[in-house]
């Protein structure tokens, strides 16, 4: 049996698969987690500066609505950072757009459906361990600004990188009032290092992260 190497090796797997559980293991990527699942390759965290350097893909699905947006944003740039240049990170995750369109009717409505769609929408937010969810444009917006470049949508389980080809397994994807329910981009590393710009650590923190430390 050949023994399989980290990306810390000359020769290792330099495809990471992050927050890969103890379900969705893909043969032939190095599929890490915070939590030592049966079957993992190496226990990180992946809000922390990452182990590896020079990786060739790193992918995510269902997994940067976990994290609160500043861990998100951490994320992205450690990620990024362990990336060779010209490398590829794809993103999946579930659209907001797609959640607000099918979980919560706005008008006149009967009072039970009322009452249903509000606990659906806030489940939406809050189960599952969600802490932030995005649309296309916040999750566009956060990489480009955080550094990445040629940041691509992409239809479920399609990629123009054959290694990028048929790897999401949350499954459950449809499409409603156009929206599609999952948001899939792919990006790349550019030459310099990825950081957490001074404007958009500001328009975050006043916007978004003053109020939500507040209310714990």
């Amino acid at each position: 049996m050949t023994e399989r190497l980290g990306p810390q090796f000359a020769h290792g797997i330099k495809k990471v698969h992050v927050g890969c559980g103890p379900h969705a293991l893909i043969s032939g990527w190095w599929n890490v987690d915070i939590r030592n699942f049966r079957g993992i390759d190496a226990v990180i965290d992946a809000t922390e500066p990452w182990p590896y350097a020079d990786l060739d893909f790193v992918f995510a699905e269902h997994f940067i609505e976990h994290l609160a947006l500043d861990r998100g944003l951490t994320f992205l740039i450690h990620a990024g950072n362990s990336l060779r240049p010209g490398g590829i990170i794809r993103l999946s995750t579930p659209n907001l757009e797609w959640i607000v369109h099918t979980h919560f009717q706005t008008g006149l409505i009967e009072h039970g459906q009322r009452l249903m769609d509000t606990l659906r929408m806030n489940r939406a937010f809050h189960g599952w361990g969600h802490r932030f969810l995005y649309s296309k444009e916040m999750l566009v917006y956060v990489m480009q600004k955080v550094g990445y470049q040629n940041i691509t949508p992409c239809e479920y389980g399609q990629s123009l990188h054959p290694e990028l080809n048929n790897l999401e397994k949350h499954g459950k994807f449809s499409l409603a009032g156009g929206f599609p329910s999952v948001i899939i981009v792919e990006a790349v590393r550019g030459q310099s290092a990825l950081t957490l710009p001074i404007d958009l650590a500001r328009v975050i923190n006043e916007n978004y992260l003053r109020y939500v430390v507040a209310g714990h």
